[in-house]
């Protein structure tokens, strides 16, 4: 993997890098991996950052043990994260809607409070109780259901408050 990232881009890198060199011995531990993509800006799934770790080796992917201790430089993490950056796709505002309209179950563009904290507190990248918090909050009705249109446009505003909440 290759990456075309110019010289500022690259001193930014190396300056957050840097923080999460816990020895200073320019080197992360790969769990740090997806966390530092997240201050640029990105978010990608866990599995896709394990998946360019293992160089794309789906049978060879790092356990939890490799995780916590097998560590990479920066010229080793600066094409992981070009690959990061090139496929990241946020999605779009009507692909949030489309999604969430599995869940209004009576078609009037809402959904079910408990309902969606339990979808997102528990599959996938699962925000905290807090972060779901935050990101709800004075939008439940008193039928206990939230405007999907509202919420949507309120995550995709506060995505960066809310990944700090962890």
């Amino acid at each position: 993997m290759a990456h075309e990232f110019t010289e500022d881009q690259i001193e930014e890198f190396k300056d957050a890098f840097e923080l999460f060199d816990k020895t200073g011995e320019g080197m992360i531990k790969y769990n740090e991996c997806v966390n530092l993509a997240r201050c640029f800006g990105y978010n990608p799934a866990e599995a896709s950052v394990h998946l360019l770790l293992a160089g794309g080796d789906e049978e060879n992917l790092p356990t939890k043990d490799d995780m916590a201790n097998k560590s990479l430089s920066l010229e080793d993490y600066l094409p992981i994260l070009w690959a990061i950056s090139t496929a990241n796709d946020p999605g779009t505002y009507e692909d949030f809607v489309e999604g969430l309209k599995v869940f209004d179950k009576d078609g009037n563009g809402t959904v079910n409070s408990a309902e969606l904290r339990h979808v997102l507190t528990s599959l996938g990248e699962k925000l905290t109780s807090a972060q779901f918090d935050q990101l709800t909050e004075g939008m439940e009705g008193p039928n206990g259901a939230i405007n999907i249109e509202e919420f949507i446009q309120k995550m995709m505003s506060d995505k960066d408050e809310v990944e700090s909440a962890e």
